[in-house]
């Protein structure tokens, strides 16, 4: 169940409670959604006047249910409303309903789903969140496809029909997108309905409308501009293995009953291109040499691929035939022989079958129990990695392992071993200490003692005889915690120690002294203390309070007894005020000095993160910078990763639906130059690494990702 102790549901319970006194409903303007969300919503009151105590001690679901419904009604009110401006081409209000205060709405209804009587809440959350980022998706998507709509008459009217038929091709893309979101969009809603009392059928009616006109007019487009095929393709021999290959045959013909004849047409065989002609007859040949594809009878899919300014469409099929296993030879060099801490160390792998080099396979490079490097053989079945020898891996005499990762594939797992000496190399360590009203405020650094930092690393603090806590260190090598502390007037030594076992970086242990003192001083950057007083003392204006009945404001006093004379409005008002400004205050802090956190990473071509579609959305640049100056390496190479997919998917064609390694190999087939095949390629090494591997990605690799997408997406963008 999602729980929060936000004061989200303070001010909610509030608004709810306060406005009572102002005839008993609440009357919810259209800031929240527009007319869509014109409705009243009656506030719960009782004989105890519970509307007047501290939502803390208030049991599970006694406000927390009406609360959750009026938050959906909310929600669902924005949803559909995004809907219609949608279907009225109305892009940036279809966007901007679902924007910063949708998102406010959706962290309310988190906090007081953790509190609510039933488990149903936590599942609407879940689907709000989803409907609203399918929402924002399919916006742009019916955007896209109008600009392409666009461009395909402008091309026609000017009678470039090459021009046309390309465009026509990528509206198919986009025409498929738009359907697979309104799928989507459309169980969301019907999950939302069955959950919460939130009727969406008029959002669902105008989503549906939308879709149905844009596959109405992608089928006219079809027909006027590009010709349908058929493909037929069978296995002519039972079995299939890298060393023996099993032939396929199959023809394509045209909607008409035409064939393709005497042509290079362009096939996607399980997750490889090839290129093959056709005869007279339509008739191809060729031969399934498998490398990934599991052991035994499987399916493979065939596909037609024309090329992009093609009068023919695609067409997909499969043939099935039984695949056999090779075990590869493989071979690996490393150099130098002898590696400290952050040196370069560059490694080659080499995986054949009777001579014959295995591309395409993935290799991954480890030293001990440490991922260091991943790669994909080229042509003559060869892997290459440059990395830098990361802290996690113990001094002495090693070994690097060269290692094809595949389980029961067609090419069997195999591996390569070559020694390497990894020596120690001395770090230092430094560290300052300050009292503060929580405790005392410990910052320092670990670098090696040539002055280069020591990232991802953990520090042992220790606050005079007291407990230990652990910190990591940022790309800088720094580290800054509060440690817990009675506050007193003793004079106490503060130890930062760094002595990890299994690693090939020295130990080091530095000392600062805290000075004597009563405590108090300023709390440290992005302390809500002050937050949480002004919220406490509104409470106790507003509600009164058992240990402070009455509280000084301005130049009288106020306790519960002026609420009747100030009116529920006033009180409203106050409250509300305070909300705004704290809310505010915090997110400053929280986007100026605290870590961000990674979000999840969706593969499906977008960034489906909570940030809102508006003018003052973080920008790339400004989401990974923030994620490399917090040391979370794993979350900057995602973004870099997600912009990467994105700009290929966008620029050359790429499915969006396409895995990392299928991009790398996707881009390669589509002809992208070396230089940049080289760039893609170390994003997707280093994304591999973040996404799947038990170790964070080394924060040059993370780096080196980053730079590559900047300028992968600068390129795009000439």
């Amino acid at each position: 169940m999602f729980r929060s102790q936000s004061w989200a549901v303070f001010v909610t319970l509030t608004i709810l409670g306060l406005t009572a006194g102002a005839g008993g409903v609440a009357a919810m303007g259209t800031d929240d959604g527009g007319p869509a969300l014109n409705r009243q919503v009656e506030t719960p009151t009782d004989d105890n006047e519970t509307q007047q105590e501290n939502p803390d001690s208030v049991s599970d679901g006694e406000y927390g249910d009406e609360t959750a419904a009026w938050l959906a009604r909310t929600m669902g009110g924005r949803l559909e409303n995004s809907s219609i401006a949608l279907s009225n081409e109305q892009y940036e209000q279809a966007q901007s309903v679902l924007g910063d205060d949708y998102d406010k709405r959706l962290e309310q209804y988190v906090d007081v789903a953790g509190d609510t009587s039933s488990d149903t809440d936590d599942t609407a959350a879940r689907e709000f969140e989803a409907a609203r980022e399918n929402q924002r998706n399919l916006t742009n998507e019916v955007q896209r496809y109008r600009q392409q709509y666009t461009a395909y008459q402008a091309a026609r009217e000017r009678g470039n029909e090459r021009e046309a038929r390309i465009t026509a091709r990528a509206m198919e893309r986009t025409a498929s997108n738009i359907s697979d979101r309104s799928r989507e969009l459309n169980r969301n809603f019907e999950r939302i309905e069955n959950t919460t009392s939130v009727d969406l059928s008029s959002g669902q009616t105008e989503i549906n409308e939308t879709t149905e006109n844009v596959t109405a007019t992608q089928a006219a487009i079809r027909e006027e501009t590009l010709v349908g095929t058929t493909l037929t393709v069978q296995a002519r021999d039972s079995t299939a293995s890298f060393s023996d290959p099993g032939t396929v045959s199959g023809q394509i013909r045209t909607e008409n009953g035409s064939v393709i004849a005497d042509e290079a047409v362009e096939l996607r065989i399980g997750n490889r291109t090839q290129t093959v002609r056709t005869d007279s007859s339509g008739v191809f040949e060729t031969q399934y040499r498998p490398r990934s594809a599991r052991l035994g009878s499987q399916s493979v899919p065939v596909e037609y691929v024309p090329d992009a300014d093609s009068v023919y469409l695609s067409d997909d099929t499969t043939f099935t035939i039984d695949v056999k296993q090779v075990t590869p030879n493989a071979t690996s060099e490393i150099a130098p022989g002898t590696v400290g801490y952050g040196d370069r160390l560059n490694a080659t792998a080499s995986v054949t079958v009777e001579s014959r080099g295995v591309d395409g396979v993935p290799v991954e490079f480890t030293v001990g129990d440490t991922v260091v490097a991943r790669t994909t053989t080229g042509p003559n079945g060869t892997a290459t990695a440059s990395t830098r020898a990361p802290a996690s891996v113990n001094d002495g005499e090693r070994v690097v392992v060269a290692r094809v990762p595949y389980e029961n594939r067609a090419i069997a797992g195999v591996q390569s071993e070559t020694p390497v000496v990894v020596v120690e190399t001395q770090t230092t360590l430094s560290v300052s200490a300050s009292r503060t009203d929580d405790g005392a405020l410990a910052r320092g650094q670990l670098q090696t003692v040539a002055g280069d930092p020591v990232a991802g690393r953990p520090v042992r603090l220790q606050v005079g005889a007291g407990g230990t806590q652990l910190v990591e260190t940022n790309r800088n090598g720094s580290f800054q915690t509060v440690l817990e502390y009675p506050q007193n007037n003793e004079t106490v030594t503060v130890t930062a120690t760094y002595d990890e076992p299994s690693s090939n970086l020295g130990n080091a242990t530095a000392t600062t002294t805290l000075a004597a003192g009563a405590g108090g001083g300023n709390p440290p950057v992005g302390s809500d203390s002050d937050s949480d007083l002004l919220i406490d003392t509104l409470v106790a204006i507003l509600f009164g309070s058992d240990e402070n009945p009455e509280v000084a404001f301005g130049n009288g006093i106020i306790g519960y007894s002026w609420l009747p004379v100030l009116g529920g409005g006033v009180a409203l008002a106050v409250v509300v005020g305070a909300w705004f400004i704290v809310s505010r205050r915090r997110q400053s802090q929280v986007n100026t000095t605290s870590s961000v956190e990674a979000t999840e990473v969706s593969m499906s071509g977008s960034d489906q993160a909570t940030t809102p579609s508006n003018a003052t959305s973080p920008t790339f640049a400004d989401r990974v910078d923030t994620y490399l100056d917090s040391g979370d390496y794993d979350a900057a190479t995602m973004v870099a990763y997600t912009a990467v997919h994105d700009e290929l998917a966008v620029k050359n064609g790429i499915d969006e639906g396409a895995t990392h390694w299928e991009l790398l190999q996707q881009s390669q087939e589509h002809g992208v130059p070396e230089e940049r095949m080289a760039d893609i390629e170390t994003v997707v090494e280093a994304f591999e690494t973040a996404a799947f591997a038990p170790t964070s990605v080394d924060p040059s690799r993370a780096e080196a990702a980053v730079e590559r997408a900047r300028k992968i997406k600068s390129n795009g963008d000439q």
